[in-house]
């Protein structure tokens, strides 16, 4: 049977599901009941109910029609996918949140008759809900949260990983856990709050300094935090950590069963509504006591990298360098000696590589795209039978994570075949990777004022590309930390908040030609203050890959870009950590 028959049995049976329980639309989210990013396939209700394997993208099916929205990252990967099945692919303008698209295809759909639309409320942020509540009230229609989800009823149950826990050296990350007790200890006494539930992974495992293996391309653990004002009640079995860890920790972390979390909740116990679920919520509610919205204590903290964390970042992002130079160079070797490599190869290479150099494990599948696949932004499956042909442009975005458990990132395109090969690229290859690299560098020598935000960082880096009436249609850049996309910053048309010395960002812009290929150059960067200039910060580059010398044509660079890539070149001999 095919993938598109699978899907279209699927749905049958999900349809079947909606009737008996009244429902007219059901909203089937990509994340799932710990709102992470990357969920395993085998776990996704999205996935296993439309086929679309991207990170993000949700799905709103009625009993006639199918869509899955995604943002520009996916476009052509959504085409393909959903191809033959009931689902059509809803694409986002750059700037449009897929909530919002939610929202707009259930109020279209309430125009044609739908009254009733089921949704997840433990795979549904409590602000996601309330904006999605706001849009079905205006527009006459009855949200009904289904627990557990339908396409969970129509699929049967999964087995969960659950692997060992990984205690990180406290002076590795430069605070004990009862040191940011203490620090979120304000917060909460500002709130006026008794304890805090931490539902997202990457928080959890920020503030017990311990990582896990349970998720693909992360590096944190199933779990659910309850922080007090004095130590943290952690819903994780005990034996996944050694007796000696759990004992080194025994003063700030009391353990309790995983489902055992809301058991004695009393008083006044806040929650961020962005990342906690409406299931949480109303667990905490269930359980007696008064869940109260707050920002997260966290946040903050955990985006804000101490001395110490920046230099365990440092360590990785050398080690990833190094990783990346090496398989470039082997691409080089094989074609050069006329064996075939094929994206397959490519990306098995690369994890090889990274295992081999002392990585836990990836923090993102490999992006391994040859020539026109260049041109799909998040290709996210390297094909067996597409292989490297001298000449072309190959785009390779790849990160892992090493003993700290700090992700790294790292996108470098480059022409296959070593110089002595292929001594020159085609002008239109250069045109491209150049105007693409004079985006990069307006990000990465950027000076901002204190209180700048990535919105205004974002504009400065598709400033030359808007020049030439070129733009891509994805942000210029995430934070990095224990997950590899993390928030705050984030450097995109929609990142509001300010950048702050700690701060950890890629800058990643690219050039996309659909049929042809595409180009993107990413390097991970902090900001420091500007020395000689007092309240403003400077961006300075964490990562040295080398740039495909071919590829840069001078001619094109100012004077003053000219002057920054030579600096970056000297760095990057010099094996140094930051210019």
């Amino acid at each position: 049977m095919s993938k598109a028959s699978v899907v279209t049995e699927r749905v049958r049976a999900v349809r079947a599901l909606m009737r008996e329980q009244r429902l007219d639309g059901l909203i089937v989210r990509g994340t799932d009941r710990y709102l992470n990013e990357y969920v395993p396939a085998a776990e996704s209700t999205r996935v296993w109910l439309t086929g679309f394997t991207g990170s993000a993208g949700d799905a709103f099916l009625t009993l006639e029609r199918g869509w899955v929205a995604v943002d520009g990252r996916y476009t052509l990967q959504a085409d393909d996918e959903l191809a033959g099945t009931p689902f059509v692919p809803e694409h986002l303008p750059l700037g449009k949140s897929i909530g919002s698209a939610i929202a707009d295809l259930m109020r279209a759909a309430a125009e044609r008759g739908v009254r009733r639309v089921g949704y997840e409320p433990d795979r549904t942020s409590v602000k996601a809900f309330e904006a999605l509540e706001r849009a079905a009230s205006a527009a006459g229609v009855e949200l009904v949260p289904t627990l557990p989800s339908l396409v969970e009823l129509a699929r049967g149950p999964v087995k969960e990983r659950a692997l060992p826990l990984r205690p990180v050296d406290e002076a590795s990350v430069g605070r004990s856990v009862a040191e940011k007790v203490a620090l979120a200890r304000g917060a909460l006494e500002a709130a006026e709050v008794d304890a805090y539930a931490v539902v997202p992974l990457d928080a959890l495992a920020y503030l017990t300094n311990l990582r896990g293996d349970d998720f693909p391309y992360q590096a944190t653990f199933r779990g659910l935090g309850i922080l007090t004002r004095e130590r943290v009640l952690l819903a994780v079995d005990p034996e996944r950590l050694a007796p000696e860890a759990r004992e080194a920790r025994a003063d700030a972390i009391e353990w309790t069963g995983p489902k055992d979390w809301a058991e004695g909740l009393a008083g006044r116990v806040g929650f961020d509504p962005a990342d906690t679920t409406c299931a949480v919520r109303d667990a905490i509610a269930a359980a007696g006591a008064e869940a109260v919205p707050m920002p997260s204590p966290l946040a903050p903290m955990k985006a804000k990298k101490t001395p110490a964390e920046l230099e365990a970042m440092r360590r990785a992002f050398r080690a990833a360098d190094a990783v990346v130079d090496g398989v470039v160079a082997w691409v080089h070797e094989r074609l050069d000696a006329g064996e075939r490599v094929s994206e397959l190869d490519l990306a098995n290479e690369v994890e090889r590589r990274f295992l081999a150099s002392g990585a836990t494990g990836l923090s993102f599948r490999v992006i391994a795209a040859a020539g026109e696949h260049g041109a799909i932004i998040h290709y996210s499956t390297p094909d067996p039978e597409r292989f490297l042909e001298p000449d072309e442009l190959v785009l390779l975005d790849t990160g892992a994570y090493y003993a700290e458990g700090y992700a790294t990132d790292l996108t470098r395109t480059f022409l296959a075949g070593s110089p002595a090969r292929i001594p020159s690229a085609r002008p239109e290859q250069r045109r491209m990777f150049t105007l693409v690299l004079k985006a990069a560098i307006a990000g990465m020598s950027a000076r901002l004022p204190e209180g700048a935000t990535g919105v205004q960082l974002d504009a400065l880096v598709r400033a030359p590309l808007w020049a030439e009436g070129l733009d891509f249609r994805h942000g210029t850049g995430h934070g990095v930390g224990i997950n590899v996309h993390e928030a705050p910053p984030r450097i995109s048309t929609r990142g509001s908040d300010a950048l702050e010395v700690g701060h950890v960002f890629s800058i990643e812009p690219g050039l996309y030609l659909p049929g042809q290929g595409g180009v993107r150059i990413e390097n991970l960067c902090t900001v420091v203050p500007a020395e000689g200039a007092p309240g403003y910060l400077d961006v300075v580059p964490l990562t040295f890959a080398a740039l495909d010398e071919r590829l840069i044509d001078s001619d094109r660079l100012t004077a003053r870009e000219r002057r920054w890539l030579e600096g970056y070149r000297t760095e990057r001999a010099r094996g140094a950590a930051s210019p």
